[in-house]
């Protein structure tokens, strides 16, 4: 399941650079084309590791559909990492930029503190 290992950089650049051109009108006004989610997996040597994946993605028509960690391994979209908290912030938003990443992580921040660190709500 894991490839070459990526820079935290590259793994921000890729998720915002994936799904260009689709997504799903929110009430807000905002376009939702990313909805990522975390997990815990191993890997080929049985450490356990964490990933972030989108679980949400659109067919050929632009309709959302929900999206397995199968799913987005075989589409190229899972991000490793070898802490919880690395995946967890990710899933958050901390690959967004500018103001959509500050609010993404306030909110995360928020989230953390009323639900506790060990929690694996996002």
């Amino acid at each position: 399941m894991f490839k070459k290992k990526q820079s935290l950089r590259e793994k921000k650049k890729h998720a915002r650079s994936i799904r260009k051109g689709v997504g799903n009108k929110l009430a807000s006004g905002k376009t939702e084309t990313h909805r990522m989610s975390w997990g815990e997996s191993e890997d080929e040597k049985g450490r356990k590791r964490y990933i972030a994946y989108p679980s949400i993605t659109f067919d050929k028509k632009g309709n959302k559909k929900s999206q397995s960690a199968q799913e987005a391994h075989k589409a190229g979209e899972v991000y490793n990492f070898k802490t919880k908290r690395a995946a967890r912030r990710f899933a958050a938003g901390s690959w967004k930029k500018g103001k959509d990443r500050r609010a993404a992580m306030k909110q995360y921040r928020k989230r953390v503190n009323v639900l506790g660190k060990d929690r694996k709500t996002v």
